[in-house]
């Protein structure tokens, strides 16, 4: 056999492995999203904070725990807004009370099926004097991340946790 055409040969192979390799690789589509994800994500100090977040559609929603009625319950804000292109969704909830303004953003990325990776990056506005830098309000942030793994429904979340 001639020296070109096995170099023919071993091109294809490789050109059929890599192929065959890149499709081995998790894409997501809206319905990848669907269901009830929850986690716990830690910050640089290893403080912990749970999420549950619910997907449907491409529109998430954050749930907590209500310790008096013993169930995850949705969560109520002011503004919430998701979006969802290729692997990722963001989800941002914005929220005030008397003196502070707060939102949250979920940087969620599809790894495979059942799970997710997500980053929280928290950020709060007081509308009072920030004791080290005069003439300015206080401001801070915090961020966590984490993996979530996926219930079909709060009631089976529930089921599994409580």
């Amino acid at each position: 056999m001639k020296k070109s055409k096995l170099i023919k040969i071993a091109l294809t192979m490789i050109c059929a492995i890599a192929f065959f390799s890149a499709r081995a690789q998790h894409t997501a589509n809206l319905k990848s999203f669907d269901g009830v994800w929850t986690g716990v994500l830690k910050d640089k100090n290893d403080k912990e904070s749970l999420v549950v977040v619910k997907i449907l559609n491409g529109l998430a929603s954050r749930y907590d725990y209500n310790d008096d009625t013993k169930k995850f319950e949705k969560s109520s804000f002011i503004k919430e807004n998701s979006m969802v292109l290729g692997n990722n969704l963001s989800f941002t909830w914005m929220n005030k009370g008397g003196i502070w303004s707060e939102n949250q953003t979920y940087m969620i990325s599809y790894l495979k099926p059942n799970v997710l990776y997500c980053r929280l990056i928290r950020q709060v506005n007081n509308v009072s004097e920030d004791k080290n830098s005069p003439g300015m309000n206080d401001e801070w942030s915090t961020y966590f991340e984490g993996a979530l793994t996926h219930y079909d429904t709060i009631a089976a979340l529930e089921k599994a946790l409580l």
